[in-house]
């Protein structure tokens, strides 16, 4: 039996790896702490009440927090850079599981929470508020966990083949992770470019352009798409470009009429609760 206590936490994400520092300990004499799983207790020694050796999980409390204070010697798990996000897809599967809103739910019926999310984490950044920023984030990864979550529900894809397909896209247009030495960007971006350009094998600079977006940044993309081509602008971009300033005007205009709008609805509001308070 060891002189000095020690316990070994285990990590409730994945209570079958155990700390590489822990080996030693493993087989001695052990108690084991009941709230570990019974599939990691079976492979254990037979649990001996008392003995300096225990093995726990690493939840949250103070029971866990107060052990660092003491005098025992405790062998944690290092977390693991990305373990929040597979708890977020294990809630999702929950959530799914349970039968309610959530799997009622189709690519169709959640497009239009994708754009509202994304212009959030836009309004954030021009905030340059970060906590807001990180909220609006999470809002925006659970579309992401949402839709794997539908596309696996069919029998198509889950979240770990697209999670495979966005690995498999950055290895490969990105040939710098295996130099060493500081990153030349304009050679990394022409590199990005050309490995993209290989990949998608297209007939047209315009193919592949996103049409659902605002015809704003629709227009920015066709003429930013033409421009890499280097296609010879057309003796139509005079108009094209009159019709792009005509809807920027349009477009400040609605965002001032809208601000207008906006207050007014505010005022009305603090009237109506000030009339309810008194």
């Amino acid at each position: 039996m060891n002189e000095s206590p020690v316990v070994i936490l285990l990590d409730p994400s994945r209570p079958h790896v155990f700390p590489l520092a822990a080996l030693p300990f493993l087989s001695g004499v052990l108690d084991i702490d009941p709230d570990v799983p019974e599939s990691v207790r079976s492979a254990l020694p037979i649990p001996t009440p008392g003995a300096a050796v225990t093995v726990k999980m690493d939840t949250p409390g103070q029971r866990i927090e107060s052990l660092f204070a003491s005098s025992v010697r405790v062998i944690r798990a290092e977390p693991v850079h990305g373990d929040r996000l597979v708890e977020a897809a294990s809630i999702m599967d929950r959530l799914w599981n349970r039968g309610g809103w959530e799997s009622t739910q189709t690519h169709e019926s959640l497009s239009i929470y994708l754009v509202e999310e994304t212009y959030e984490v836009l309004d954030a950044i021009r905030s340059d508020d970060e906590n807001d920023l990180r909220e609006e984030l999470g809002d925006l990864l659970l579309q992401v966990l949402f839709h794997s979550r539908i596309a696996q529900s069919h029998g198509v894809f889950e979240l770990d083949d697209v999670a495979g397909a966005l690995i498999a896209k950055l290895v490969h247009r990105s040939p710098h992770l295996i130099s060493s030495g500081v990153v030349d960007i304009a050679e990394q971006e022409r590199a990005w470019d050309a490995l993209k350009a290989a990949e998608k094998a297209r007939a047209s600079s315009m193919d592949g352009i996103a049409r659902s977006q605002p015809p704003l940044l629709l227009a920015e993309k066709v003429l930013s798409r033409a421009a890499k081509a280097g296609v010879i602008v057309s003796t139509d971009e005079a108009d094209l470009e009159a019709l792009i300033e005509r809807c920027r005007r349009a477009d400040t205009e609605l965002l001032s009429a809208l601000d207008v709008l906006m207050a007014d609805i505010r005022r009305r509001e603090r009237r109506r609760l000030e009339n309810v308070e008194d």
